[in-house]
């Protein structure tokens, strides 16, 4: 069953002091990137969807087509649009969205930035603060779903980190949705995830087998040390 416990990556177990952030890169140039979206590569249609325009999240089983996550430590946020002041605000969301897909070029997922017309899809939902989706952790956070239960999964990044480190965050999100472990490597993608490692510079990068911790505080999935983050993104994700 899905976890009823989330994970996070904060300014402080991430290894990062302010908000300049420490980890991950731009990613390279996608033809496919911003809004001109690709067909979906899963057989399941399944795709990941990065929400920059603002979306009202209501606490309630986790399903991104309702809006749905039962992860919110309220009854209503509303999360406004990604850095909605920004003068460059286009130009970073396509940095990040060239960012996600370079570190998911291996795998089959389709990134796409407006919303697919049915499911299954992952939404991300970029933007705010963790105060309005009354969390604890200031960077990101989703619900830790042992097995992948939940194919629409929900997860949220803040506006507080480095446009550099967003990109892994997100992955980082999804990985967590799929049951992956945190990790104490500052390179993998999920280093940060329940626990204190330290992200470094750099685009993150999916282990093909990784030793894993426990999380703190979190929910532990069973049968993920090591765990093989090539294979839930590229086979486990698509199912």
């Amino acid at each position: 069953t899905t976890a009823s416990n989330n994970a996070q990556v904060d300014a402080s177990s991430s290894g990062i002091d302010d908000a300049s952030g420490g980890g991950g890169g731009g990613g390279q140039s996608d033809a496919n990137a911003g809004n001109v979206d690709a067909a979906p590569a899963c057989a399941s249609g399944r795709q990941v969807f990065l929400a920059f325009e603002g979306v009202t999240l209501t606490r309630a089983t986790t399903d991104a087509t309702q809006n749905h996550a039962q992860w919110i430590g309220v009854g209503t946020a509303t999360v406004p649009p990604f850095h909605p002041n920004d003068a460059n605000r286009m130009g970073e969301i396509q940095t990040i969205v060239d960012g996600v897909k370079s570190r998911l070029a291996t795998t089959p997922i389709t990134v796409v930035t407006t919303r697919p017309a049915s499911g299954p899809y992952v939404m991300i939902v970029m933007g705010g603060s963790n105060q309005i989706v009354g969390s604890n952790y200031t960077f990101a956070t989703s619900d830790h779903d042992c097995g992948d239960t939940t194919k629409n999964d929900v997860g949220w990044v803040s506006d507080a980190p480095s446009l550099s480190y967003v990109p892994d965050l997100i992955v980082g999100t999804i990985g967590w949705g799929l049951g992956l472990q945190g990790t104490n490597d500052p390179t993998d993608c999920m280093c940060a995830w329940a626990n204190n490692c330290d992200s470094a510079a750099g685009a993150c990068t999916l282990s093909a087998s990784i030793a894993t911790t426990q999380s703190n505080g979190n929910t532990t999935c069973p049968n993920q040390n090591p765990q093989n983050e090539v294979a839930a993104f590229s086979t486990q994700f698509c199912q």
